[in-house]
């Protein structure tokens, strides 16, 4: 598998906290999300935008540009939450109609035949409390709000609560034995 490209996180915490406080959060961390980032372009040529998708995803995101904005080193310290494996072609072709809205003739740009590349994409996690607790994601490249990653990000949370408990779980139980 191809080494996860890091895409640049271009919204900072200030800039962040103000618009997850307009979307009605109180408390906000930055993340990444695990993507797959399959090209869009003419047949036989070269990426023109790219879809930005998991195999459970509805929606696709797209972002334009002829080149994926990545950043020179991986996420560490941050919140990561991988979306597991890669959308099938067929997938990638159905969130593409999505996109599109219209019927394939009237397209000349399609999704291209090479494999999806893995990357990291820069979030901010929104948190409200209230009557429900709220999850809002907003993008760290462009600042806009992304609901279609709201069911993988609450998934990935779960995850990482359970692993953190399973830890803590072992720990105690070394700690009782020995």
């Amino acid at each position: 598998m191809a080494e996860r490209l890091t895409l640049a996180r271009q919204i900072d915490d200030d800039t962040a906290k103000r618009r997850l406080q307009r979307l009605g959060a109180k408390a906000c961390e930055p993340g990444w999300v695990g993507l797959w980032a399959a090209g869009l372009g003419m047949p036989a040529g070269d990426p023109g935008a790219w879809l930005l998708c998991a195999k459970e995803m509805r929606r696709a995101l797209l972002l334009v540009g002829t080149q994926l904005p990545a950043h020179a080193k991986e996420p560490n310290t941050e919140l990561k939450i991988d979306s597991s494996l890669p959308p099938t072609p067929e997938a990638l072709k159905r969130l593409w109609l999505w996109e599109r809205m219209a019927t394939p003739r009237y397209w000349r740009i399609q999704v291209l035949d090479s494999a999806p590349t893995p990357l990291w994409l820069p979030c901010w996690l929104g948190y409200a409390r209230g009557r429900q607790h709220r999850l809002v994601v907003i993008s760290g490249v462009s600042g806009e709000p992304l609901p279609m990653l709201k069911p993988s990000v609450l998934k990935g949370l779960q995850q990482a609560h359970r692993d953190t408990q399973s830890a803590e779980l072992e720990e105690q139980r070394g700690n009782t034995i020995g």
